[in-house]
């Protein structure tokens, strides 16, 4: 176990019942909010993963991306 996991227990155990269960509710929304693997969205039930691609495509909105246009090698031929 690394020093950072045993400082973890070690001050977990010192909180009291509502603030341990403040540290899992916060654990849970880290866990929620981390990237899934395109295998790992396909397996979510239809409406968990709608709501997780629309929430997505919500925060991006303000992003810039670049975006470019792909041609086949026929378009090269004269």
């Amino acid at each position: 176990m690394s020093t950072l996991e045993q400082e973890i227990i070690d001050r977990f155990r010192q909180l009291e019942s509502p603030a341990r269960q403040r540290v899992l509710d916060i654990l849970e929304q880290l866990e929620r909010e981390r990237p899934l693997s395109a295998l790992e969205l396909m397996q979510l039930p239809d409406a968990e993963r709608k709501r997780r691609v629309q929430a997505a495509i919500t925060s991006a909105v303000d992003e810039d991306f670049e975006t470019f246009e792909a041609y086949g090698e026929e378009v090269f031929h004269d």
